[in-house]
């Protein structure tokens, strides 16, 4: 059986995730932005599971972010 490991947002990553929701800023893409901060390179299914975010989310918000030039992904 394969062992995995899932973090979970700490309270500071929570907060920065409620500011950036303050500002405007989509709360799933907040997510992703927080979660790919500690994690320069991830795959749709680790963002989905450390994000804890469901698979279309993952997806608008790398089209989103990918549209601004602040991801690459391929």
């Amino acid at each position: 059986m394969l062992q995995q490991t899932i973090q979970l947002f700490n309270d500071k990553e929570e907060e920065l995730i409620n500011l950036l929701a303050e500002i405007g800023t989509k709360r799933t893409v907040a997510k992703m932005i927080v979660y790919l901060a500690h994690t320069p390179e991830a795959t749709a299914r680790e963002i989905e599971h450390g994000a804890d975010l469901r698979q279309p989310e993952v997806s608008i918000a790398i089209k989103y972010l990918s549209g601004q030039g602040w991801i690459k992904s391929g």
